[in-house]
């Protein structure tokens, strides 16, 4: 009996002491999905949609960079978001292509260095016949990382709007039990699976989706469907507690 719970107890531990690895590990695997995605999405673009890829791809990364530039202007009260885009796009561009080690193959050959057999055969075999691509991708990569940089920044904002429709909502309940009112466990569920589905569908097409678009137009549905969503979810919260 000893040796039963002193095996649950050690369970237990490694589970608690692990978890943080477990959550960083499905955080950077979730990373990684979503900017092959966008990788995807762009060369479909490229195929069926841009009559010059590279061009395209270079004026999508331009109109983003330019628009971190306006909301960090001189006078305005976003300067750590400029900060907060660049260190993003810096650090999923190191992901997929410094730590890779195409970064470095991209620029030698398009510098012309002298490197070693092995080297030159890696340059004339892969990079020579796949420069476009890689140009390509390099661009697509940096917009998803300065688009990664914006979806943080309103984090808070969707934090706060969690937190006051959560109390308005737990409050409607309350005031519903006091009156004997209307229980439903579908709404409670419909509320909390739409605002998961809304806000995952929102924030991947708004990440991959290679085309212009203002942060804004993005934000500001998905936080109306996220503060009526978490309102219905804790007003008909059916479990008493």
């Amino acid at each position: 009996m000893a040796s039963r719970n002193s095996g649950l107890y050690d369970s237990n531990v490694a589970v608690a002491f692990l978890w943080p690895l477990k959550w960083l590990f499905g955080t950077l695997l979730l990373y990684v999905m979503l900017g092959l995605i966008a990788l995807t999405a762009a060369f479909l673009f490229a195929k069926y949609q841009w009559l010059d890829p590279v061009q395209a791809a270079d004026a999508l990364f331009q109109s983003e960079t330019a628009r971190v530039k306006e909301l960090v202007r001189p006078g305005s009260h976003a300067a750590g978001l400029s900060t907060l885009t660049e260190q993003t796009q810096q650090w999923t561009y190191w992901l997929f292509f410094k730590a890779t080690s195409l970064h470095e193959a991209t620029y030698a050959y398009f510098s012309g260095y002298q490197v070693n057999e092995v080297d030159r055969m890696y340059l004339s075999q892969f990079v020579a016949r796949n420069a476009r691509e890689i140009y390509l991708a390099m661009n697509v990569i940096q917009i998803y990382g300065i688009r990664i940089g914006f979806v943080m920044a309103a984090i808070p904002l969707f934090f706060l709007l969690y937190v006051l429709a959560g109390v308005d909502g737990l409050t409607e309940r309350y005031i519903r039990r006091a009156c004997a009112g209307r229980e439903s466990a579908d709404l409670h569920k419909i509320g909390r699976l739409s605002k998961l589905m809304f806000f995952a569908s929102g924030v991947t097409l708004y990440l991959c989706l290679p085309v212009a678009m203002s942060p804004f137009w993005i934000i500001a549905p998905l936080a109306l469907v996220f503060t009526v969503s978490t309102r219905v979810q804790w007003q008909f919260y059916k479990k008493y507690f």
